[in-house]
């Protein structure tokens, strides 16, 4: 089973208290930033949509979902989910059988489907639109790790996956506007109880994406 890297964006607090616990924070769907997702076409009566929206708010109750970009050189992921580059992206290896990618739809209209009254078959068919999202979304080029909730780790009315073999942490990128002077100690101890490699970054010199930092990269190796 074939494994790729896969990063998480995160703001720096957040990530460093994932870090340190060793776990990463799980999405409810209800709270995803696309008000679209998980939902199809429903241009009907009042009363028609309404098994939909049941069957929806019983799939938020059982699923989550983590997700990620096979890049972090992509400036928009650091400035709208890693607090405007001063966030951190953790650098997952997860094995590509288990993820879902995203595929970005140019058509306006939703996916359109009936549902057949057999809850586990519409409950997948509205788990398949977690492989769907409207193509101005292109920019993450996404891929996704459904979770059960039921076997996460609950705190503070959130819910929690350990890292593992199935998500095992290998990189600590941080951002380009991150705070070394403030948090360079805390993030090598990190890095090394979880053996993870540091990887500073910068703006780019010509270009409009975020590089390694090689004066950064030499400051953190020499401790």
């Amino acid at each position: 089973m074939d494994k790729q890297m896969y990063y998480h964006f995160l703001s720096a607090e957040n990530a460093i208290k994932d870090l340190d616990k060793s776990r990463v924070k799980v999405s409810t769907l209800s709270s995803l930033n696309d008000p679209f997702e998980f939902m199809p076409y429903r241009r009907y009566g009042f009363r028609e949509r309404q098994p939909y929206n049941r069957i929806f708010r019983s799939v938020s109750k059982k699923w989550g979902i983590l997700c990620f970009s096979q890049a972090w050189t992509e400036q928009l992921l650091w400035a709208h989910y890693a607090d405007k580059h001063k966030g951190i992206a953790l650098g997952f290896e997860i094995p590509e059988d288990n993820l879902l990618k995203v595929d970005y739809v140019i058509k306006e209209v939703r996916t359109k489907f009936d549902l057949t009254g057999n809850f586990a078959e519409d409950e997948q068919r509205f788990l398949n639109l977690a492989k769907v999202k409207f193509q101005e979304w292109s920019y993450e080029k996404e891929f996704r790790l459904l979770i059960g909730l039921d076997v996460c780790i609950t705190e503070d009315n959130m819910n929690f996956v350990p890292f593992g073999n199935g998500l095992k942490l290998k990189e600590i990128v941080l951002g380009c506007r991150f705070d070394h002077k403030v948090m360079k100690e805390k993030i090598l101890e990190l890095a090394n109880k979880l053996d993870a490699k540091i990887i500073p970054t910068r703006e780019g010199w010509e270009d409009y994406r975020i590089h390694q930092c090689g004066t950064k990269t030499k400051w953190y190796q020499q401790g």
